[in-house]
């Protein structure tokens, strides 16, 4: 009997190994979730974000030209509210055009980054309503005045735009809608661009720093932060995954850019830095060479890290923006 028992002992120690290694491959999914996605969490990216790499992407690290559009931004806002799909009271900062002569019936949508918010946006905001736009900037779910605890990194929120999109629609049936967004604003409009309930009255896109898929860009952050080759992050990141598919009922795989390009006929401009630390540059070629639709165009700006083709390269970021939106909205020169 106690020979039985010895020769067991390599197998109960394996057994409990890997029990040991799965509980730290839970607690680990756990913790990213409540880091990255539960905006009220005590140890969230959210209320952690001064030590963050985020925090460099704040208005206050945006360059000293764009202090009118800053100004402008805080002097000329009218509020908006909708409600969401799920109950949440959702608020928007909406600008008239900025110009003499106003576009007829020409709209663009902003949409910000993960952890940022409206004011961040406000030099795209600016340069949307010089050209003569109506202007209209969300609060992302759980970011500035909008309610909510938790962010879907793009695929809850594309919800939310499509609603947007329609109160735009409601006060001008005769609607023309550019929509850009920037990193998790990005990934807002990849994930709705296929989507049939997307009123044709958006015409085009801009998409700044935007990822293939929530699973990618988790695997690659939660590699990066923890130092970790990515089979071994992976784990960690499926267990993440199922953690969100229980608590708001999708898996990071199901929110998939790529898998939406290869149906939108929706013309989108592709931008990003080649010095991305947030969002690997690869993926600007990954989205470009999904996109199913006619007419797409794509710009990597040299030595610009995440969000910050604009500072880097202000002429060359706004020729391409502006060389785009004359070919969609048949803008005069």
């Amino acid at each position: 009997m106690t020979k039985r028992i010895s020769s067991a002992w390599p197998y109960m120690g394996a057994a409990a190994g890997t029990m040991l290694a799965c509980g730290m491959i839970l607690a680990a999914g756990e913790t990213i979730f409540s880091v990255t996605f539960d905006s009220q969490s005590n140890r969230s990216l959210f209320r952690n974000k001064s030590r963050s790499a985020f925090a460099q992407h704040d208005p206050a690290h945006r360059a000293a030209e764009d202090t009118q559009a800053q100004l402008w931004f805080e002097q000329t806002r009218h509020a908006e509210q909708i409600r969401s799909y799920d109950g949440l009271k959702l608020h928007a900062w909406r600008f008239d055009a900025n110009t003499a002569a106003p576009l007829p019936h020409t709209h663009a949508i902003c949409m910000h980054g993960y952890t940022g918010g409206p004011e961040e946006m406000a030099p795209w905001a600016y340069h949307y309503a010089n050209l003569g736009m109506r202007v209209l900037v969300p609060a992302q779910r759980a970011h500035e005045l909008s309610e909510g605890r938790f962010v879907g990194m793009g695929w809850l929120e594309r919800e939310d735009l499509l609603r947007w999109v329609n109160s735009i629609v409601a006060r001008d049936p005769d609607a023309r809608i550019l929509l850009h967004g920037n990193s998790m604003g990005a990934a807002t409009i990849l994930d709705v661009c296929a989507d049939p309930r997307l009123a044709r009255n958006v015409v085009c896109a801009v998409v700044d720093s935007g990822f293939s898929s929530e699973y990618d860009q988790m695997l690659d952050s939660v590699s990066a932060m923890l130092h970790l080759p990515k089979w071994m992050a992976k784990p960690m990141v499926d267990c993440a995954s199922l953690v969100n598919r229980l608590s708001l009922g999708f898996g990071f795989r199901q929110a998939n850019a790529i898998e939406q390009l290869h149906r939108t006929t929706l013309p989108i401009l592709f931008i990003q830095g080649d010095q991305d630390d947030i969002v690997s540059p690869h993926m600007l070629g990954r989205l470009y060479t999904a996109c199913a639709s006619p007419v797409k165009a794509r710009l990597q700006v040299h030595g610009a890290g995440h969000i910050l083709g604009l500072t880097t390269d202000r002429n060359l970021y706004w020729s391409t923006v502006d060389a785009f939106l004359r070919r969609c909205l048949h803008m005069a020169d």
